[in-house]
């Protein structure tokens, strides 16, 4: 029996998809643009929106002299220019080539080398605070609306392929940004440090939840039961937890603890879908339907009775030397608890191990060619297993994020089918570990501004509801295709026999 793969992944049909969403993504953008400049720009030009920086360990920039600042201005602009241009010097240019990301790296430090000086004269500290700054609303809009449509129609035009994804999750954040500031328009300050750094905790069980479905479905093996684990997860982390009432190494065995359910699970579902060749979608919901029945009846028989299991235990919140000190991005990047810091080195982690080790070429070619793998002598089985049950792991850890990382108590219903956003946010991030992080951290945002909105309810025009219904609406429409034209790895979800 031989089985059928969906298509052969060839260098003109991914040319063709590659064009076809860079040019989806350029309409998207232009589309917000003139609706940024329809909302945001029709605002009376007399209301203005106080956006307050200053926040946690976030302070001030640090001071330096006139001397250094010239000297830090021209290193910024230095390295800037060798990142755009690094064939210019041999040798760092090689080092750009090799490793992955440093050319952002490099400018992202350049351009923090250049700000710090200017800002320094801007005159950005006061009194032992990040001074605040006031936008016209009107003005913004024109500006954003400008900005959106100008990217959209180069993308369009030259449908760009390495930076697409990037420009349209700017161009989201953009838009949402600009939502924010519209909202708090003559009314209290924005806060825009402390939303942003919610944004990024909330994205944690995301991009755990992305990271699983990625690896599984590389591996060619759908994994719908991401939201099952989430609540094996957080269920099992914050019963652990409690009964050792956080004390010492619990946490840390709680984490494990959480990844060994959802691995469990994960291994259920790889043996019903690898050994027994039974749907991967059924099995996947038929564990979520067992897992939400599962709890509801723990919360209801045990926790409710024995409320000493469910206590708000939270893991503790790491602040970086030295980074954690740096205005906006500090706190929002560095002063986090513990599961923050390991969902960013789980995705670097698993980007390296997906296309730089022999393991991740074994597992992406029996997502896409399981039976030439085969013919090579790689067991596709067996790399299916450890990718679905490793999976499970990893969306176990990420269920931990809904009880441990906030330091909340479990409660029904509190994975609120994050587990299928997640399957969205891998689609948007076209099934690698960078995308569905940027992915999860715009999905991170939505979540965060909704929350955030009550201190503007007064003059919300919009529903609140309809912003906490945004991230369900953003995956409907990943999911819908309306984001353009995104494949799959060939073999996901073909059952596979071997001859």
């Amino acid at each position: 029996m031989t089985t059928a793969t969906r298509e052969i992944v060839t260098l003109d049909n991914l040319r063709i998809i590659s064009r076809t969403r860079s040019l989806a993504y350029g309409i998207t953008l232009m589309a917000m643009g003139a609706l940024e400049i329809l909302w945001y720009g029709s605002t009376d030009s007399k209301l203005h929106t106080t956006i307050q920086f200053g926040y946690n360990t976030a302070t001030v920039w640090p001071v330096v002299s006139s001397f250094l600042r010239v000297i830090l201005l021209l290193a910024g602009i230095a390295i800037i220019a060798v990142a755009v241009r690094p064939r210019s010097v041999a040798r760092i240019g090689h080092i750009f080539e090799t490793v992955r990301g440093s050319r952002t790296i490099a400018i992202l430090i350049g351009a923090y080398l250049f700000i710090w000086p200017v800002f320094l004269w801007w005159g950005i500290n006061l009194h032992g605070q990040l001074r605040t700054m006031t936008v016209d609303v009107a003005l913004t809009g024109y500006l954003f609306g400008i900005m959106s449509i100008g990217a959209g129609a180069l993308m369009a035009w030259r449908r760009f392929d390495r930076s697409a994804s990037g420009m349209l999750y700017g161009g989201l954040l953009i838009f949402l940004l600009g939502f924010l500031i519209w909202v708090a328009r003559g009314s209290l300050p924005l806060q825009l440090t402390s939303i942003l750094a919610s944004a990024v905790a909330v994205s944690t069980f995301l991009m755990f939840g992305s990271l699983s479905g990625t690896l599984c479905e590389r591996a060619g093996v759908v994994n719908i039961a991401i939201e099952g684990q989430f609540m094996a997860g957080a269920l099992a982390s914050i019963v652990f937890a409690s009964a050792f009432r956080g004390s010492g190494i619990s946490m840390t065995f709680a984490l494990l603890l959480a990844g060994l359910f959802g691995a469990l699970f994960g291994w259920i579902l790889a043996v019903m879908a690898l050994r027994y060749q039974a749907n991967q979608i059924i099995v996947g919901v038929v564990i979520v339907a067992f897992c939400t029945a599962m709890s509801q009846f723990l919360t209801t028989q045990v926790l409710n009775v024995h409320q000493n299991l469910d206590g708000s235990y939270g893991l503790p919140v790491w602040a970086i030397p030295g980074l954690s000190h740096i205005p906006l991005i500090g706190p929002v990047l560095f002063d986090q608890n513990v599961l923050v810091f390991i969902a960013f080195a789980a995705v670097i982690i698993a980007n390296f191990a997906l296309f730089r080790t022999r393991w991740g070429l074994r597992v992406r070619s029996v997502g896409e060619k399981p039976i030439a793998a085969e013919t090579v002598g790689i067991n596709v089985v067996h790399i299916r297993y450890g990718a679905v049950i490793l999976g499970g792991f990893i969306a176990g850890v990420g269920g931990a994020g809904f009880t441990l990382g906030p330091g909340s108590p479990f409660t029904y219903g509190m994975t609120a089918g994050y587990g299928y956003i997640a399957l969205a946010i891998m689609i948007f991030g076209r099934w690698r570990p960078y995308g569905a992080l940027m992915a999860s951290l715009l999905f991170g945002f939505t979540i965060a501004l909704s929350a955030n909105l009550n201190l503007y309810l007064n003059q919300l025009v919009i529903p609140q509801q309809f912003i906490t219904a945004l991230p369900y609406l953003i995956t409907i429409a990943v999911v819908s295709g309306l984001v353009g034209r995104i494949r799959p790895p060939a073999a996901d979800g073909v059952p596979f026999q071997r001859h």
